[in-house]
């Protein structure tokens, strides 16, 4: 499943009114997985509207958010008897992508070690620097270690912990992740990255998280 960025309109708190209250880690996805739905019908359940449009985007939610999930409707399906069938769930696999690069440029032909789920994936960053692999939607962890002249650049990976653009803790993430910000502690730090990132895109440099900011680093950042 690929999904464009998408900032939403935008909240820096809960939102929804359904009876399912989203955890930490937790995105339309993973939710549809654990429920047995496919995500696109709870993403697109009348009942979900107002996370829809205040989100933008079905894999960055924010815990406390409320979503609709409604009971399974059963299905039937007719096969011939006496012969072995194959079902498969749809929307499975999820996929990670990562674009690894240096100075604006991609990192291409450097040779990369991916671990995931304790798998181990090798090879070299194409030329667009995109790296995309399937991955579960249980993951929580990994590490990026990338191969440059001498040395090794080791990015350590957390899935799910991406709060929306629209809250502090989801711009500070996005700003660390593109090499703005160091620490996300300090919101003296956290003003002058959102004002360095304002100035770098064409942006008013006001140092704070306005909607256009926020729909900004979402693009940039691809999430």
């Amino acid at each position: 499943m690929t999904q464009a960025a998408n900032a939403g309109r935008g909240s820096s708190g809960p939102v929804g009114s359904g009876e399912r209250i989203v955890r930490q880690g937790e995105c339309m996805m993973s939710i549809a997985i654990q429920t047995g739905h496919f995500w696109q019908f709870l993403w697109d359940h009348p009942a979900n509207g107002e996370v829809k449009l205040l989100r933008g985007a079905p894999h960055v939610l924010l815990a406390g958010d409320r979503l609709h999930v409604p009971p399974i409707a059963p299905g039937v399906d007719t096969a011939p008897t006496e012969k072995r069938h194959r079902f498969r769930r749809k929307g499975i696999p999820l996929y990670f992508e990562i674009v690894v690069m240096e100075d604006g440029l991609p990192l291409k032909g450097s040779r990369y070690v991916l671990e995931i789920d304790g798998q181990l994936t090798d090879g070299t960053v194409p030329d667009d620097g995109m790296i995309r692999i399937p991955m579960s939607e249980k993951t929580r962890s990994g590490e990026l270690r990338v191969h440059v002249d001498s040395s090794v650049r080791v990015y350590p990976l957390s899935f799910g912990d991406l709060d929306p653009p629209h809250t502090p803790a989801g711009a500070a993430g996005r700003l660390q992740n593109l090499g703005y910000l160091g620490s996300a502690d300090d919101a003296e730090l956290l003003a002058e990255a959102v004002g360095r990132f304002q100035s770098e895109h064409g942006l008013s440099e006001s140092g704070r998280l306005d909607d256009a900011t926020a729909s900004k680093l979402a693009e940039v950042h691809g999430s």
